[in-house]
């Protein structure tokens, strides 16, 4: 069997690609339905979204700025706009091992795009980051942090590029996951150490010019960086854009291959 995509797997890829893209209302729909079934019977629904991300930003951020010597006006804020970023990355990664086994109803019974199923997983984390960007400008008020609305406006391509690379990264560990079950586990594990070694809860100073390969070889790192910087009042090191668009390059020249030669097999791994 020939691991290459033949002319004919790519042109149903790309049509796979342009009617999963026109078919907005289906995964806007089964996006929202996750969130509402999460929080079904609940007194607080999809608020308790942000009520938990609240009540980690103040704890955490009280504990961890007495240990790292910092003022807490400083440092509460830098918490709550790294944190927010790094849970939006991480949740689409670690749903992402399961876009298509969620599915498994409905590509067995109809011949739904793909990417449907892709989109239905951004979308649920989209409307979470929604959610958790609700305390940002009380968090803001309260400690009086004022962005710089120029800076601020750099977070618009920053964030354009991190969407073109959670969609990659779903669509890819979606297929990977679906037919090696193994891979969800060492996904989560993988992203646990990514936390701890990503400027999330530390400020990269504070590494005193070391560990180079972990602020600037680091993904979650770079992609934090363009999104996050911006909110802080920093404007993003052209290094890390262009990290950003490697980053990108690869996930296509690996992903779309992949899921080309192997998008109709996914509901026989199901």
């Amino acid at each position: 069997m020939s691991l290459q995509p033949s002319s004919r797997d790519w042109r149903l890829a790309a049509n796979d690609f342009l009617r999963g893209m026109t078919s907005w209302q289906v995964w806007t729909l089964m996006g929202v339905s996750d969130i509402r079934q999460r929080y079904k019977r609940s007194r607080f629904g999809q608020f308790w979204i942000t009520l938990s991300m609240a009540v980690f930003v103040a704890g955490i951020g009280v504990v961890f700025s007495l240990l790292f010597k910092q003022s807490v006006s400083e440092y509460v804020p830098y918490l709550a706009v790294n944190y927010i970023v790094w849970t939006f990355m991480s949740g689409v990664v670690s749903d992402s091992t399961a876009a298509f086994v969620q599915g498994t109803v409905f590509l067995r019974q109809e011949n739904l795009p793909k990417t449907v199923f892709v989109m239905r997983v951004m979308v649920r984390n989209l409307i979470a980051l929604a959610h958790n960007i609700v305390i940002v400008p009380p968090v803001f008020l309260l400690f009086g942090v004022s962005p710089d609305w120029r800076v601020l406006l750099l977070m618009i391509p920053g964030f354009a590029l991190l969407l073109v690379a959670t969609f990659l990264v779903t669509l890819l560990c979606g297929i990977l996951c679906t037919r090696f079950r193994d891979l969800p586990q060492i996904i989560a594990n993988l992203l646990q150490l990514a936390f701890f070694i990503t400027p999330i809860m530390w400020r990269v100073d504070q590494l005193q010019g070391r560990g180079w390969f972990v602020t600037h070889l680091n993904p979650f790192a770079i992609f934090l960086r363009i999104v996050a910087d911006p909110v802080h009042g920093k404007v993003p090191e052209l290094y890390d854009y262009l990290a950003a668009l490697t980053i990108i390059a690869g996930l296509v020249a690996v992903t779309w291959p992949i899921f080309a030669r192997f998008r109709a097999r996914i509901v026989y791994w199901l």
